[in-house]
């Protein structure tokens, strides 16, 4: 998303079989895997946050079945 605002660079979002409010609210069980990923990457984890929150807002696509 870095290069996005920097660059002007396109983001198309893809999101296969996961909902993508569940990534950008990190809810669910990619919720639960954000929590353990906070044990060894504390220092990280919130800019991996606002990184897929600002991703998920973005129109891309849900691609459930495939």
């Amino acid at each position: 998303m870095d290069c996005r605002k920097e660059f002007g660079q396109i983001v198309l979002p893809v999101f296969y079989h996961v909902n993508p409010s569940d990534v950008c609210k990190q809810i669910g069980s990619f919720g639960k895997a954000f929590t353990n990923h906070e044990i060894n990457w504390k220092n990280k984890v919130q800019i991996w946050r606002d990184a897929l929150t600002e991703a998920g807002n973005i129109s891309g696509w849900d691609i459930e079945d495939g």
